[in-house]
């Protein structure tokens, strides 16, 4: 009986001394929540870590930070001039960034229109942290200003999902 009250308190005691991580589907859901839409199903994608695949039943007017033609050239959306469209052309990608300074993540958004259906992928970046020490992906502060151009260095390697299913739809 002794034996079955110590091997109980061990347990307890180190299982308090362990950090919870979450699951996929939990850092789905914390993922879902920074994204500034409501999307209709996020699905993590298969052999492309850290990478959400997305679709709305309805046709999202929020306008991009960036376009990506069907080459992978990034154009910037909002200049000094007024942009030339306000409606998503459907040969264009439309690009957001989030950054999510509380969980060390940065969210890049491809969004693509077909039948006036949005739909796209979410690219991850996200800081190791004691949440997400499972979820495999870089060891730097991806929301620290001072480390944009690693951060832009990293997604630009991510988009390449996004532009083959633009050339696959306009073909």
């Amino acid at each position: 009986m002794k034996s079955t009250i110590y091997y109980i308190l061990a347990y307890a005691l180190c299982s308090c001394a362990v950090q919870r991580t979450t699951t996929s589907d939990e850092f789905a859901k914390d993922v879902q929540k920074d994204i500034p839409f409501k999307v209709s199903e996020l699905k993590a994608v298969s052999n492309h870590d850290n990478t959400y695949s997305f679709r709305s039943d309805a046709y999202i007017g929020l306008l991009p930070d960036y376009e990506v033609d069907g080459e992978g050239a990034i154009m910037i959306y909002q200049t000094t001039f007024a942009p030339t469209h306000h409606t998503q052309p459907s040969n264009i990608i439309w690009r957001n960034f989030v950054i999510n300074k509380r969980d060390k993540r940065v969210l890049c958004i491809d969004r693509l229109v077909k039948d006036n259906r949005t739909f796209g992928y979410v690219y991850v970046l996200q800081s190791e942290t004691a949440r997400y020490s499972d979820s495999g992906t870089f060891h730097w502060d991806v929301s620290n200003p001072k480390l944009l151009l690693n951060v832009s260095d990293a997604i630009e390697g991510m988009s390449e999902l996004s532009v083959e299913t633009l050339n696959a739809l306009t073909k």
